[in-house]
């Protein structure tokens, strides 16, 4: 007595040889849980947290110039430059987080008065009504404006 699949349509010999087919290539496979690829997926996103927080952090953490930042802030000390320029960059570059508190003015958001000033180069100084023209340093920022650094 022939079996036939009910799934195929193909005939065997004997129930035993039906049940080994239909085992063999109808029934659904066990679907085994790839641990490995949770694993590295899960240490991507550790990597990524801890990226995250190690950039935040840094960011939050206090400039080693604050104190010569807001000295100069305070004493009136205004900086003319623009986010382009390679040397307004380079400037303030040189104060890290301090450049927070540092008075800044983008000329390209403030052409009347840039232009009033008579900025023509970027970055521009200016303290106690003087104008000091290319990057500076921090010896002759102190030494112009009083504050140390």
């Amino acid at each position: 007595m022939a079996s036939i699949c009910q799934i195929c349509n193909r005939s065997f010999d004997s129930e035993e040889a039906l049940s080994q087919h239909a085992q063999a290539k109808h029934s659904s496979p066990v679907k085994k849980t790839n641990f490995r690829k949770y694993a590295i997926v899960s240490l991507i996103i550790l990597i990524g947290i801890f990226s995250v927080a190690s950039v935040f952090s840094y960011m939050k953490k206090p400039g080693d110039y604050d104190a010569f930042a807001k000295c100069l802030a305070e004493k009136g000390a205004v900086v003319y430059g623009n986010d382009f320029c390679q040397y307004t960059a380079k400037q303030l570059n040189f104060f890290g987080n301090s450049k927070q508190y540092l008075n800044y003015v983008k000329c390209s958001e403030n052409k009347e008065l840039c232009d009033r000033k008579g900025i023509g180069v970027t970055p521009t100084w200016e303290i106690n009504n003087e104008f000091y023209p290319q990057v500076q340093t921090f010896e002759r920022l102190s030494a112009i404006s009083g504050c140390e650094f």
